[in-house]
């Protein structure tokens, strides 16, 4: 082991503050992406007495599930000062800043292999998890201070640009939104509709499929072979599950998730194949355009199914009425649109990179 290496009980101390005035009200959770999330749980009549306070530059950690998950939920509060979390959160603070900085230990944290070698401990934990013995156990380098002061600037400059092109996509998209609710809601509401538009069902300009099971070639990473992005109906990374080496749907079309967060919309402009209850919309381009059929679905109220069953079924999903706009009004629409959804394209591709730089950066931390 370099001489370097320290491990985490050396440097963190386990905070256990709580909330015991009832003062803090903002509830936070972790996700497995290791960031931290507002909680939706209805806190009425709930004694937020009892919870945990974590103040800004703290980690959290949720040690549960860890070989079963391949992934460690665990994130440094940096958007709050202060706020509470459940009790079964471990929270933990760095001793000496002069020793190791808490942005420095964040990166060390969101090491692919970091996870790997909690997975690998905790394989032999309860139901997979991992005591927090174990945790405060793993090790890791912590170069002069000065040195870490370095590699966080340069982290943050590429994580402040990748966030700063996320910002600017989403304001090229609500152009583009103000843009289909101008043309096509504004202007027709309450009105007749214009000559030549018609409602018609979903399934009479599109063809619908729903995504199956994972395909047998599958990869976490691309690759020259698995280049094909498999989708699911997840939200974090627009549903992006893995990849693969065929598509199923290769034409630009729509996914709209069928279960769990019922209803949320992404438009596909590349091949791709679909998974899990993921809803494919392919348009008839002799009718509406995929980038139209994405406003016009992201602005109907898809989680009304008819069903007690919080899910969209497909024949379901044919019946859908959608506005369809005569020949020139949507050649005038895509005029407008094709300028922004090209700029976003080229974001997204410089947030590509920017990410392949990001996981790049972290792999050299222990060298």
């Amino acid at each position: 082991m370099k001489s370097n290496y320290k491990a985490l009980y050396e440097l963190v101390d386990r905070i256990d503050e709580r909330n015991s005035d009832g003062s803090v009200t903002d509830l936070l959770g972790v996700s497995i992406d290791k960031c931290f999330i507002k909680s939706v749980a209805n806190t009425n009549g709930t004694d937020l007495t009892k919870y945990k306070v974590i103040r800004k530059d703290d980690f959290a950690v949720s040690l549960m599930q860890v070989s079963r998950d391949s992934k460690i939920p665990v994130a440094r509060l940096d958007e709050y000062e202060k706020a509470i979390m459940s009790p079964a959160y471990p929270i933990f603070r760095v001793k000496d800043k002069k020793i190791i900085l808490p942005a420095y230990l964040d990166m060390w944290f969101k090491r692919p292999e970091f996870d790997r070698e909690a997975a690998f401990i905790a394989v032999g934990g309860v139901r997979g998890s991992m005591p927090w013995e174990e945790f405060e156990k793993m090790q890791l380098p912590v170069p002069p201070i000065e040195e870490q002061l370095e590699i966080v600037a340069s982290y943050k400059a590429i994580t402040d640009r990748i966030a700063l092109k996320r910002r600017i996509n989403d304001n090229l998209e609500a152009t583009a939104q103000a843009v289909y609710k101008k043309m096509f809601v504004t202007d027709v509401d309450n009105i007749a509709l214009p000559k030549g538009w018609r409602i018609v069902p979903l399934e009479s300009i599109s063809e619908l499929s729903a995504g199956g099971d994972k395909p047998s070639v599958y990869s976490d990473f691309q690759s020259e072979i698995c280049n094909v992005p498999i989708f699911s109906n997840g939200i974090e990374q627009e549903g992006l599950y893995g990849f693969t080496d065929k598509a199923k749907i290769f034409d630009e079309s729509v996914t709209v998730s069928a279960r769990g967060t019922v209803g949320y919309t992404f438009l596909r402009e590349e091949p791709y194949f679909p998974i899990v209850r993921l809803i494919s919309v392919v348009p008839d381009t002799h009718f509406v355009t995929a980038k139209y059929l994405y406003f016009a679905l992201s602005s109907i109220d898809l989680h009304s199914t008819g069903t007690s069953q919080q899910q969209i079924t497909v024949p379901d999903f044919k019946k859908r009425q959608i506005l369809v706009p005569d020949k020139t009004s949507l050649d005038s629409f895509m005029e407008k649109v094709v300028p922004i959804f090209n700029s976003i394209r080229e974001n997204k591709a410089e947030i590509k990179s920017l990410v392949a730089l990001q996981s790049n950066y972290l792999a050299l931390l222990s060298r």
